[in-house]
């Protein structure tokens, strides 16, 4: 019995037909994050905090076009880091994609449902990328308007960001994400 977001009866660990959950994600944090952009080009000061110290301290000041210019080329440039190793698995060979518990996933019956799963995947950590990276250009944003925050505030965020990246990795690594189906696990080696 299959359900929206989950396994189907047809292969256990099958997402949905259709856009991922992690694939909306990253396509909904692209959006936002673009709309923030242009909101900041027409929305700052001329000048900037081109560079903040561990402190908070503003080190260096830079022109709003050139935090723009900057903010936008690095969001082009994540986008595409989450993008492209999805479209490039489908056509590299085999032996060049690396995964756990590979010889079951790389299977012809099983490949599908893996590309499926790392588009997933790819698209979490996209989002939370896009949305932490949106979340460092409020920080300059308020910092150019004078409205600053206590520097606990950026270190919880990245602490938080750090932490779910790394449990997320984990879990797809070394948890459940990608084993095999209990009835496959004896024919396929670790």
């Amino acid at each position: 019995m299959s359900h929206p977001g989950g396994p189907s009866s047809a292969h256990p660990g099958a997402a949905p037909s259709g856009l991922s959950g992690g694939r909306i994600a990253l396509l909904a944090a692209t959006v936002g994050y673009a709309i923030f952009v242009v909101w900041q080009a027409f929305t700052l000061p001329e000048t900037v905090p081109g560079h903040m110290d561990a402190a908070g301290n503003i080190t260096r000041w830079a022109s709003r076009t050139e935090h723009v210019l900057l903010a936008a080329g690095v969001g082009v440039l994540m986008v595409a880091v989450f993008l492209l190793p999805t479209m490039l698995t489908k056509r590299m060979p085999l032996s060049m994609v690396n995964l756990p518990h590979k010889e079951y996933w790389t299977r012809p019956e099983n490949w599908p449902a893996a590309q499926r799963r790392l588009r997933d995947d790819l698209g979490w950590m996209g989002a939370a990328t896009l949305a932490f990276m949106g979340f460092v250009m409020a920080q300059v944003g308020g910092a150019a308007n004078g409205e600053t925050q206590p520097v606990w505030v950026f270190w919880v965020v990245t602490g938080v960001f750090l932490v779910g990246v790394l449990a997320y990795s984990t879990w797809m690594s070394l948890g459940s994400r990608w084993r095999p189906p209990a009835d496959a696990e004896s024919r396929v080696s670790r």
